[in-house]
């Protein structure tokens, strides 16, 4: 059995994997209109970061269990075997996008972080901003809420 490669060049128009540099690097929009610039995620997985919610709590099995209940978050908070890289919470906002359950800087602390690989429409991630801001809220009375957009009025 042989096989044979080609260096035929893909065209410009044809859609080419992502490399794992790029799959690491995140945009962050700038002030001035300008192309955003390319800047490393915290944790390295790519993706690129739409909001963060940040919040204290002691997370207790009730705080964990009120987190699944309201963002359908599956968690696994546990790891059996050793210290665990992933997050401890992820729930599935769409096809391209999650709200992901970080821990924060210092013992007590979390993040709710919504990542996309897609483009979804801003009103769906301000959707998705009251529901993150309400869970966090529920567990950290000092989270401010987000305030929602009333369509029509001035």
């Amino acid at each position: 059995m042989s096989t044979t490669a080609s260096s035929t060049p893909i065209p410009a128009n044809q859609h080419r994997p992502p490399t794992a540099t790029q799959l690491s690097l995140r945009t962050t929009p700038t002030r001035a209109g300008r192309a955003p610039a390319p800047t490393a995620t915290r944790h390295g997985r790519g993706g690129r970061v739409l909001f963060e919610v940040s919040f204290a709590s002691a997370m207790s099995d009730s705080d964990l269990a009120r987190l699944a209940r309201v963002l359908d978050l599956s968690t696994h908070m546990h790891p059996k075997m050793r210290p665990d890289p992933t997050s401890p919470g992820v729930a599935r906002l769409d096809h391209f996008s999650g709200l992901f359950l970080e821990r924060g800087e210092t013992a007590g602390q979390w993040v709710l972080e919504v990542r996309t690989w897609g483009n979804p429409t801003p009103e769906t991630v301000h959707e998705w901003h009251l529901l993150a801001a309400g869970a966090a809220h529920q567990l950290d009375p000092a989270v401010p809420a987000p305030r929602r957009h009333l369509e029509g009025l001035p």
